[in-house]
């Protein structure tokens, strides 16, 4: 573990759910010198310049080039920073979780995945009656200071994964969804980016996986063998591929000592999280659907098999750099009503075109929803699934959903 006491600490960049802010107090607790650096002021990134001075940390504005980049013993960066934006020549780096979990007594179980990590590590979470933390959960420094021997269920980005690749910190099992393409303009290549998500397995005692990743996996993994997934009826998260993502941790929860009836009761009680199939509003047949989390086309066409009945979906955002060519077929294939939103309603129309479906093009995410359920007979499901980034037109994809619901309450109240 790499003491801190009397330790020069350059904390490189804030994050967007208080990473930063949650490792630099870790580092201030145990007697390090705390600098915090980022691109835009405090203030900009959710944080009172007046108070993390009082709690003695210095704030400055800049980026690796800055003189106090240079000066500090340990760099401790946000995970968002590419391997790319370092120069040659650095001070030694932990990153918040190699901090977090040097410091962690508890047990542990690693979630990772390209999607379906977040609700995965919900239902591990409320399957074995542990806390969740990191990625798009509260930072792990901060559950690791609130109490150092809680269990805790660890959603891992392929970002942090990369940066614990040093400390290689050991999980009593870990937990693999599906496995696809994503980040690459964080990762250098396809090759690095699933390196970094194969990294957890290597750490872990034991294994859960989704068939979809087996080929990929590295040889002498100890696999769980794994749970029948749950009925429809006894999942309140729709879809079949959260029924999948039930079932591996329902195979960990199983490994671990959880009993069955324990186990059937607290599945059942496991709500959506928000912007993830999430119903938001339901009035006169229809029924508005929160999926904003789906970035991918992967993610979006999970979506489309998650719901019977009428379907209309709202497509769009910024660019990832996909292909909708398989989406488009599946939107066909389903009989969906598409409606398209930003930057790339040309490609998305392109490739619905190609498949002999005309969608609907909107000017708003308002525009959007009136069109999306005026274009069903009466009843069924409006389902917000974008297949892209937010960027366009949102601050990001939890602010797209927030906007999504308005105009779904407003429009029909």
């Amino acid at each position: 573990m790499i003491p801190l006491a009397g330790v020069s600490v350059l904390v490189w960049g804030l994050g967007r759910h208080g990473g930063g802010l949650a490792a630099a107090r870790m580092c201030r607790a145990e007697g390090a010198r705390v600098t915090i650096l980022d691109a835009k002021p405090a203030e900009q990134c959710g944080v009172d310049g007046a108070s993390a001075q009082h709690e003695g940390f210095t704030c400055l504005v800049g980026d690796a080039t800055h003189p106090a980049f240079g000066q500090a013993d340990l760099v401790v960066p946000s995970p968002a920073i590419p391997p790319r934006a370092w120069p040659a020549q650095h001070p030694p780096i932990a990153s918040p979780e190699a901090l977090a979990l040097a410091r962690h007594r508890g047990r542990r179980i690693g979630v990772t995945g390209t999607k379906g990590k977040s609700t995965t590590a919900m239902l591990a979470g409320a399957l074995l009656g542990w806390k969740v933390a990191g990625n798009s959960w509260r930072p792990l420094c901060e559950a690791v200071m609130e109490d150092p021997q809680a269990d805790l269920v660890c959603e891992l980005s392929s970002f942090q994964l990369w940066y614990l690749r040093e400390a290689a910190p050991r999980f009593d099992a870990a937990i693999l969804t599906l496995l696809t393409s994503d980040h690459l303009d964080w990762h250098p290549d396809l090759a690095h980016y699933h390196a970094a998500k194969l990294d957890l397995l290597r750490w872990a005692t034991v294994v859960a996986c989704a068939p979809q990743a087996a080929d990929l996996l590295p040889h002498g993994l100890h696999l769980l063998p794994p749970a029948h997934e749950p009925a429809a009826s006894d999942l309140l998260v729709p879809g079949p591929h959260n029924r999948a993502n039930a079932a591996l941790a329902l195979a960990v929860a199983q490994y671990l000592g959880v009993d069955h009836p324990a186990l059937a009761e607290r599945l059942r009680r496991a709500e959506p999280l928000p912007h993830r199939l999430r119903t938001v509003h339901q009035r006169s047949g229809l029924t508005f659907v929160d999926d904003s989390i789906a970035t991918m086309p992967d993610a979006a066409m999970a979506a489309l098999t998650s719901f019977d009945g009428p379907l209309a979906i709202i497509l769009g955002g910024s660019d990832k750099g996909a292909d909708f060519s398989n989406l488009a077929e599946a939107v066909a294939a389903r009989g969906a009503r598409p409606v398209l939103i930003g930057q790339m309603a040309p490609r998305l129309q392109a490739a619905l075109l190609r498949h002999g479906v005309t969608p609907h093009l909107a000017a708003n995410m308002e525009a959007a929803v009136r069109l999306a359920a005026n274009s069903l007979p009466g009843h069924g499901t409006v389902l917000l699934s974008p297949a892209c980034a937010s960027f366009d037109m949102f601050r990001g994809f939890d602010h797209r959903g927030d906007v999504f619901a308005t105009a779904a309450r407003s429009l029909f109240p």
